[in-house]
This record gives structure tokens, C-alpha cells and sequence, in this order.
């Protein structure tokens, strides 16, 4: 029977989740902060199966005890969040959270996103990626030119300053070390999560092929599509910023579907 730990400061919420898992035949444990979970996963380092964890806590918060528990564990873990912003969305996933869900949520899809988690975290090949096809099959260094396309504002002309916006179009080189795992952005070296990393690598692989967000889901998170997670195009909104594809022109959003990477 797995064991799950429940972290979150609200104790009406703890026995919520709780009361859903156990009918699930589920054992749980519960913390109201972020000092009592580290105390119970020091104590118990490969007593639970997967952490749920709340953002805010009164002591520590969430992404403190997530980023201390990737420290020394590599235990599943979701984010449980009452903020929408994407920004906070990606610090979690940055600091080692394996997916997030927002408050008010329904119980029955966390309980649905636990079982995946679970049912993928724990098999004999755990987490299995494609991405380690790509590796294996790809040269050590790729290299992928497009043209981004920037809109200048109040374009100084001499002495004078036109206030019309002029668009323009400027070269974009990315090359990737698939070994070393490093991506240049014209020649600069841009740090990527490991998820980050992986779907880039999986869109080349994929290039000019329409993939799914649950293709993503399965291949990249390794779990089936639960619910209507937005984990996928927070991860490809800040995998757009970091390789200056900000118009969406390499990976390019393909509504109600999911996305394409548009390489000649």
C-alpha cells in the first residue's frame, strides 16, 4: 500500500484529500507546514510513494521544502497552488515540483493525477522518456536557425525619434549539446530545467509534426492526460522566452491541438 504525505496549512483541506485517498485505499500522513513534512520524510526517507505539497505555508514555503527534498530525494511530487499566475506555476516545476494543480480544485482529479503518477513513478523503468531515444540517435551537437521577428518602438532616426513601430526580422541560432545537455542561444549559454531540456529535445525529434499536449503528458512527464493541466503550455511559454521564439514561430501553437516545432 502506498503512502502519501499531505502537506498544507489548511486542515479542512488535509481532510479532504485524506478522505479521498483512504477510500482509495490509500495510507496517508499529514503535515501543516513545510518543518513538519522535511521532520517526516527525514525520519522516513523511503517511507512515502508521493508528496502532496501546498505553495503557501505558514514557516517554510512550498518551494522551499520542494527544493529541499530534491536535495536528497527523488520522490513525486504536486504542487498545490491557489495562485493562477504562470510565473508561480513555473517556479514550482523549476524547483523540482512533477506537476501542479490550482485551488478550488476537484478531488477526484488529484486522486486521478496521483494514481498516474504513481502507476508510471514506480514501475521497473521509472519515469521512462523518449527523450533518451533522441539522445541516442542524435549527433552530440544540434544546431537550428529561424528568424524571430522583433517590434521596435519609438525608433530613434538621427536626432529625431519616430514614434511608429517598425518590425524587423534578426537570426536565431540555437545549438544543443545532447551530451552535456547545454543549449547555446547565439552563442550565449541558456539554462533549461531538465523538462525544458527534454521537450526541446522531443520537438526536434518530432520537427514539423503536430504533437498533442497528452503526447507531451505521456512522453515527457511520463503519466496519461488527467483533467485539463496547463503543465504543458506553462513549460512551452518559458522554453519560448528562454530561446527568444517569442512570437511562437518555431514552436508554434496549433489551437486546440498542441504545438509544432517548424524546422526546415
Amino acid at each position: 500500500m502506498e503512502n502519501i504525505l499531505v502537506v498544507d496549512d489548511d486542515r479542512e483541506i488535509r481532510k479532504l484529500i485524506k478522505d479521498f485517498l483512504q477510500k482509495e485505499n490509500y495510507k496517508v500522513d499529514t503535515a501543516a507546514g513545510g518543518k513538519a513534512a522535511l521532520l517526516a520524510l527525514e525520519g522516513n526517507r523511503d517511507k512515502y510513494s508521493l508528496v502532496v505539497l501546498d505553495l503557501m505555508l505558514p514557516d517554510l514555503s512550498g518551494i522551499e521544502v520542494c527544493a529541499k527534498i530534491r536535495q536528497s530525494l527523488n520522490i513525486p511530487i504536486i504542487m498545490l497552488t491557489a495562485k493562477s499566475e504562470d510565473s508561480d506555476k513555473i517556479t514550482g516545476l523549476d524547483a523540482g515540483a512533477d506537476d501542479y494543480i490550482t485551488k478550488p480544485f476537484n478531488p477526484q482529479e488529484l486522486v486521478a493525477r496521483i494514481k498516474a503518477i504513481i502507476r508510471r513513478a514506480y514501475k521497473n523503468e521509472p519515469y521512462i522518456k523518449r527523450t533518451a531515444k533522441v539522445q541516442d540517435a542524435q549527433p552530440k551537437l544540434l544546431t537550428v536557425k529561424f528568424k524571430q521577428a522583433l517590434t521596435l518602438k519609438n525608433v530613434v532616426v538621427g536626432k529625431l525619434t519616430n514614434p511608429k513601430e517598425k518590425i524587423i526580422a534578426h537570426d536565431v541560432k540555437l545549438e544543443i549539446n545532447t551530451d552535456a545537455r547545454k543549449i547555446f542561444v547565439n552563442g550565449a549559454e541558456v539554462k533549461l530545467t531538465n523538462k525544458e531540456f527534454n521537450m526541446l529535445l522531443y520537438f526536434i525529434e518530432n520537427k514539423n509534426v503536430v504533437i498533442n499536449r497528452q503526447s507531451l503528458l505521456e512522453d515527457i512527464w511520463g503519466y496519461d492526460f488527467v483533467g485539463q493541466s496547463r503543465t504543458i503550455d506553462v513549460h512551452v511559454k518559458e522554453l519560448r522566452k528562454k530561446i527568444q521564439d517569442i512570437n511562437g514561430s518555431l514552436i508554434e501553437t496549433v489551437w486546440s491541438v498542441g504545438y509544432r516545432f517548424n524546422m526546415p
